[in-house]
């Protein structure tokens, strides 16, 4: 089999799929800021400075972080929402390179927000090339231009920090509307705001922003700490054999990995999203890049006599 070409497969951009998260995003921020100002009414009745108005600013203040944790927590990644499903595969092959994609600011700051734990490039075996190119608009190439099969790894405390912030940003979302009226409230009387006057427009829109700010604080805050008691306890599971192989791969190392074959959504790569399991069966002499001439010169591997049918 001839490798495929290196770089753009198929003419024309990747199809684009609908955005879920962002539709669930958009309604849950609408939903909510009708929600407050219902119970805005209900609570504190319609006068502006001390009522459902100023509800209804701290809802929309809390919503709007809801809405931001709900479209990364909803992405289709596995942790919530199931992958792309894909076929099944095995190949094999010699890791090219190994990605370490986590970020500790993201962690901290915005844990609702992390992705894969990694990933690591195999320059395959002519027998599983099909697996790079088939349906795929880039075909990923190291600089001797051996294609290559990208493997993502999951984080499994990514998933426990996005549930963790869904739960805490519910919390917070509720508990920041309340504080930001109040603290509002106390805000509009403590500087005179009344229902007339010519400053009365101008002390409403202070007291809205002020409503917004502290609701949304109080609600990514919430959205934070519920991420790292997420990612604490998935932590503390230490149940990742995948994660764990990984990490002790190294350029050179060689493998037979099975897992989920895509042609990734947004890019057009093919890919394994994610690998299921991770075996090392050797160690390659001479270091990257590698050939599929390389890989095809090491011992056989794991996998069926023949790889399994695309379909």
């Amino acid at each position: 089999m001839s490798p495929p070409p290196c770089g753009a497969q198929q003419p024309g951009s990747v199809p684009s799929p609908f955005s879920w998260p962002g539709f669930a995003a958009v309604g849950t921020g609408v939903t909510g800021v009708g929600a407050g100002y219902a119970a805005g009414v209900a609570l504190y009745g319609a006068s502006a400075v001390a009522g459902a108005y100023v509800f209804t600013a701290g809802a929309a203040g809390a919503a709007a972080i809801l809405a931001l944790v709900i479209y990364f927590a909803f992405q289709a990644d596995g942790c919530i929402i199931s992958p792309t499903k894909g076929q099944a595969i095995c190949l094999s092959g010699i890791v090219q390179d190994s990605t370490d994609t986590s970020d500790t600011a993201i962690a901290v700051l915005a844990p609702y927000a992390m992705g894969p734990a990694g990933l690591f490039n195999v320059v395959v075996k002519t027998i599983y090339l099909s697996f790079v190119n088939t349906n795929a608009f880039w075909v990923y190439c190291n600089g001797l231009g051996a294609p290559m099969l990208p493997c993502v790894i999951k984080s499994k405390t990514a998933c426990g920090a996005k549930i963790g912030s869904l739960v805490g940003v519910t919390a917070g979302a509720i508990a920041g509307a309340f504080l930001g009226y109040f603290a509002a409230a106390a805000l509009g009387a403590a500087i005179g705001c009344a229902a007339s006057g010519p400053f009365y427009l101008l002390c409403l829109l202070v007291v809205l922003i002020v409503a917004a700010i502290v609701a949304a604080v109080v609600a990514i805050v919430g959205a934070m700490i519920g991420g790292w008691i997420g990612e604490g306890i998935a932590a503390a599971a230490n149940d990742d054999p995948v994660g764990d192989a990984w990490k002790s791969i190294a350029p050179g190392t060689i493998v037979t990995v099975q897992g989920n074959w895509i042609t990734d959504p947004d890019i057009g790569n093919n890919e394994l999203f994610y690998t299921t399991s991770i075996n090392r069966t050797g160690q390659f002499a001479t270091p990257p890049g590698f050939t599929a001439a390389d890989a095809d010169s090491t011992a056989a591997d794991d996998c069926p006599i023949a790889p399994a049918p695309i379909k």
